[in-house]
């Protein structure tokens, strides 16, 4: 304690010392090697400082014995303080590289969640959300050929029905004059001698036969040429006609009861076909109708996924703008942590540098003040003094 007090008072004592000359102690005649180690030391403030300090030390004390457990003293202060700043150092290094890595591994966790959402936008989402237009839309297409068809098939059936309505309308006539007409000749044929060839007729009885007959060929006109074989026989029988011949009216009511039959059946068939053609028609509205179940329950199932996969594609993208912000904090924080770093790291290993280069100094201060050469010299500057 009494060597750092000593120490100390030179401290001041050489503080308030003014140094006029660079070469301070070295007035007198000093060897080569000497010379060069006085120079380097007194180029640094601490190394002068040690140099100035021991000619003082010599004067007071007589010996540089306590500049010397003073200066090693004050090398291990400084070392104690390097020690310090690494030690310091650890902790802030070991908080930076926690914080680099904590940071680090948030935004690699943001970027994959990032490539992986776009993945998913990308090759899931959006291809599945253009396949399910393409499916709706021809569900849509679908929808509309079969409204079209139940309107045609709707069409057709009513077509069908005024088709049959005016056949079984004009059948129905034409039964009903030709059953006037065969009952007109029947009382013709039944008047007079049975077993006369010839029969008395009246003028209104030939204009009412006459008129059934032209009604019955009017009626068969409009039947289409499977009847035109019996619209011209008919047409020959009245042509000329002598309703007073018994074989004639004969072979007349033999005509019309064949025209009858075959109106007859023509009549039944339309009928039959009627039925048909009703039955045909509730199976195709059946087959139209399941269709259209079946089209609507499609779209229906396609268009609520589309629903479903634009809300999800909605939320991928704000997951990814999200997390691209998140990215981008992260990154600025990282940025920022480096650069932090950096400049501390600059700081430290100027300190370090300072502190090293002081221990250097007084290294080499301490080997000189001991030499015989460097106290020759104090003791021969003292003498002159």
């Amino acid at each position: 304690m009494k060597r750092l007090y000593s120490l100390a008072m030179l401290l001041l004592l050489v503080s308030a010392t003014t140094v006029t000359n660079n070469q301070g102690v070295m007035d007198s005649y000093v060897n080569p090697g000497l010379q060069s180690s006085i120079d380097e030391l007194t180029q640094s403030k601490i190394g002068h400082m040690v140099i100035d300090l021991a000619e003082v030390t010599m004067r007071v004390t007589g010996a540089v014995d306590s500049l010397v457990e003073g200066v090693k003293a004050f090398g291990r202060q400084i070392e104690e303080r390097l020690n310090l700043e690494n030690t310091q150092w650890e902790v802030v290094e070991s908080e930076h590289n926690a914080k680099v890595i904590s940071l680090s591994s948030q935004a690699n966790q943001a970027e994959f969640d990032i490539n992986r959402e776009k993945k998913v936008l990308n090759s899931e989402l959006i291809p599945r959300l253009h396949e399910l237009d393409d499916i709706l839309l021809g569900l849509k297409a679908k929808q509309t050929d079969n409204a079209q068809s139940f309107k045609e098939a709707e069409a057709a059936r009513n077509s069908q029905h005024d088709s049959f309505v005016l056949t079984t309308t004009e059948f129905t006539d034409a039964l009903r004059n030709i059953d006037e007409a065969l009952d007109l000749l029947s009382d013709l044929f039944k008047s007079g001698e049975v077993r006369a060839a010839f029969i008395e007729i009246t003028d209104e009885q030939k204009h009412k036969v006459n008129k059934a007959l032209r009604q019955v060929k009017a009626n068969t006109e409009n039947f289409g040429h499977q009847y035109s074989s019996f619209i011209q026989a008919l047409t020959n029988l009245t042509e000329g006609f002598n309703f007073k011949d018994r074989q004639v009216l004969k072979e007349m009511c033999d005509f019309l009861n064949s025209l009858r039959l075959n109106i007859f059946d023509a009549l039944t068939k339309a009928y039959k076909d009627e039925d048909s053609q009703k039955q045909q028609d509730e199976l195709r509205r059946q087959q139209l109708t399941s269709e259209k179940a079946v089209f609507d329950q499609q779209y229906a199932d396609f268009y609520q996924e589309r629903e479903d996969k634009t809300v999800r594609i909605s939320d991928v993208q704000t997951m990814i703008s999200t997390r691209e912000a998140d990215l981008k904090a992260y990154q600025d924080r990282l940025r920022t942590e480096n650069n932090n770093y950096s400049a501390n790291l600059k700081i430290h290993d100027d300190i370090v540098s300072s502190v090293q280069q002081e221990l250097a100094v007084l290294a080499k201060a301490l080997q000189v003040v001991s030499t015989p050469p460097f106290l020759d010299f104090l003791n021969g500057r003292i003498a002159k003094a």
